[in-house]
């Protein structure tokens, strides 16, 4: 090989050698902004607590301030009447206060948001800070359903919910395994997986696994074996109905065509 070979492939071994260097370090900037993005314990959203034991403010929410009469006359802080209004909790997790402005509360109980805000307006200049009393009036806590269900998705978290509660509320198909659906608490750290028999707790009244729901808690019902064959072959079948429908469509559409412009004569059936 001469010396200008010798040269080129040396050139072109270096430049591999910087595009792979290249690639890594996307790749690796890459995964590094990924591991920022993700936590370590819990369902990864900003409130957090147990709603059925204690309420406290979630994303979707609406809180109200109770105050007496004589609080919201006393000189300088006539707006504070403006608490008794509910409002929806912002995007960003804040309430409006008067005086103040914007206040974080995702998270907190009624109790620690009736101290938060009070804190807050004595922070403001309030000497003397009226006694609040807040209440979560609209609050939207759901549970989810997936798998051989009538309903999916998100659901309505009622107070006192039990496991056989939340399967009546989101009910099942007739190809659904209720002797093997699954109760799935998320969790970043420790998920917790129950497997329970359902059919054995409707025809026996054996309520050993009849958990309490809490809020977030993931509801999998199974097919049967024969089950999932048919969703097996539903999935195969779907295209080809689906084609079958756009060819019939299409049919349809050019026969109306050719009625309107006269191509073909109208033919009505009477019975």
């Amino acid at each position: 090989m001469t010396k200008l070979g010798h040269l080129l492939s040396h050139r072109l071994h270096t430049l591999l050698l910087l595009c792979l260097a290249l690639l890594a370090s996307c790749g690796s900037f890459e995964e590094k902004r990924i591991r920022e993005l993700l936590h370590e314990k819990g369902f990864g959203s900003r409130a957090q607590g147990n709603a059925t034991y204690e309420e406290y403010v979630g994303g979707s929410d609406w809180v109200q301030f109770l105050l007496g009469p004589v609080d919201a006359q006393t000189p300088g802080s006539e707006r504070l009447a403006e608490l008794t209004v509910k409002q929806p909790v912002g995007l960003d997790g804040t309430i409006f206060v008067p005086y103040v402005g914007p206040v974080y509360v995702l998270g907190l109980t009624e109790r620690e948001l009736a101290a938060h805000v009070e804190s807050q307006l004595r922070a403001w200049g309030f000497k003397s800070v009226p006694l609040l009393q807040a209440r979560i009036v609209t609050s939207i806590k759901v549970f989810y359903a997936i798998g051989e269900v009538g309903f999916k998705g998100p659901l309505p978290l009622a107070p006192d919910m039990t496991f056989l509660d939340a399967m009546f509320r989101a009910n099942w198909t007739n190809l659904a395994n209720l002797g093997r659906v699954y109760l799935i608490r998320p969790d970043a750290e420790n998920p917790l997986v129950v497997d329970i028999n359902f059919r054995e707790m409707l025809t026996t009244g054996y309520t050993t696994a009849n958990l309490q729901m809490r809020e977030r808690d993931i509801l999998y019902v199974p097919p049967t074996f024969l089950g999932l064959v048919a969703r097996l072959l539903q999935r195969l079948l779907e295209p080809v109905g689906l084609a079958v429908r756009t060819l019939l469509g299409a049919a349809e559409i050019r026969t109306a065509y050719e009625v309107v412009t006269g191509e073909r004569d109208a033919i009505y059936f009477r019975f």
